[in-house]
């Protein structure tokens, strides 16, 4: 019975591949937008390519089987592995208290859940096709909650798109055929951005932005300023800590 239980989770996944083409996207106008909040929310930002899809089903008691069966409410997902090819950033260029991590030391796995309803207005389920480069931007699960629900291992790290389908941008596959490589404009100020933050000293961060601030590029000028003022924001309060300490 578990082995027909799955035969229904491949079926759906194989169907929701021929929706993805109707699948809503995000405009690109729209995909400049909120380029800071989004990168600071993420784990990590990485280009890669999706190397391998599967489907992952729900973890049904053996008792419950059969009505699951016969009432046909039996819920998958798509387990996508990513060979990475780049991280433009990650949560610890953002926030100091974060620890970083080596995202390019073996492939990152994506868990979507399939037949969500429960999404945020305007939010639609992230859609990545086999063989496709994108750039992605990561927020991580639980493993542990996770893994209890689907049958998924709980020593490994899951991610997910950042704001759902606005996490996945997808990039052109003209390098892999031997033609020069055209990127969306977004991936561009992304890696500005990203590299502006990178440095460890919050200074060096301040100064790397106002070159952005400064640069004439109307998108990147919104966003150092949102992102200076973050930064500023966290020495405040890193150095109200710090007399804070000094008083105890």
């Amino acid at each position: 019975m578990k082995n027909v239980l799955r035969l229904i989770v491949l079926l759906g996944l194989a169907t929701s591949a021929y929706a993805q083409l109707d699948t809503e996207s995000i405009p690109p106008a729209e995909d400049q937008n909120d380029l800071f909040a989004r990168a600071a929310a993420s784990r990590i930002v990485v280009i890669g390519t999706v190397i391998k899809t599967e489907g992952v089903s729900k973890r049904i008691p053996p008792e419950a089987l059969d009505e699951y069966l016969r009432k046909g409410i039996a819920q998958g997902g798509g387990l996508k592995t990513i060979k990475v090819e780049e991280t433009i950033c990650q949560k610890s260029d953002f926030d100091a208290t974060s620890a970083p991590i080596d995202g390019q030391s073996q492939p990152l796995q994506l868990f979507i859940p399939l037949g969500e309803a429960d999404l945020p207005a305007g939010h639609y389920r992230e859609v990545l096709l086999p063989n496709r480069r994108y750039l992605l931007l990561l927020t991580q699960f639980d493993s542990g909650t996770l893994s209890s629900t689907w049958e998924l291992d709980p020593n490994r790290i899951y991610y997910r798109g950042t704001g759902h389908n606005r996490g996945v941008i997808p990039l052109s596959d003209d390098a892999a055929e031997g033609k020069p490589q055209k990127e969306p404009e977004v991936v561009g100020k992304f890696r500005k951005l990203c590299d502006a933050m990178k440095p460890g000293n919050p200074t060096d961060k301040l100064g790397l932005l106002q070159k952005l601030a400064e640069s004439g590029d109307t998108v990147l000028q919104r966003e150092a300023e949102i992102a200076k003022t973050a930064v500023q924001a966290s020495m405040q309060r890193t150095e109200k800590s710090h007399v804070e300490s000094k008083h105890r």
